[in-house]
């Protein structure tokens, strides 16, 4: 008998269909498939680049999305930064290389900044 398993939220059905279609053997090939992929993607942490204007002061990795704090060196006070801001990869729909998607978070305050 075989235990009830909750499909996560982010697998589509079609996908968990045919998983749950498979034997192990099929799914121990696609478990080797899905790591090939994953090696063949790196983390945005490690593609990610400085922005024109820009310096990357931190990033950290969720998962789906990165967040990255960045300073503008050219700026002084409030307008150097740093600002978060949330990086996740976007394919292009037509098939293109697709790109980066910055998505502006807010100014960082740091224990400095809280007097």
């Amino acid at each position: 008998m075989t235990p009830e398993i909750e499909r996560p939220d982010g697998i589509p059905t079609d996908v968990a269909t045919t998983l749950e279609g498979s034997s192990d053997a099929q799914l121990r090939e696609i478990i080797h498939y899905a790591q090939q992929l994953l090696r063949a993607h790196p983390p945005l942490t490690d593609a990610i680049e400085s922005r024109p204007d820009e310096d990357l002061v931190r990033i950290e990795d969720h998962g789906a999305y990165t967040i990255a704090a960045v300073e503008r060196p050219d700026e002084t006070g409030e307008d150097r930064g740093p600002f978060a801001y949330r990086v996740n990869w976007e394919p292009d729909i037509d098939g293109g290389e697709g790109k980066y998607r910055w998505h502006y978070l807010g100014r960082v305050y740091g224990e400095e900044d809280e007097s």
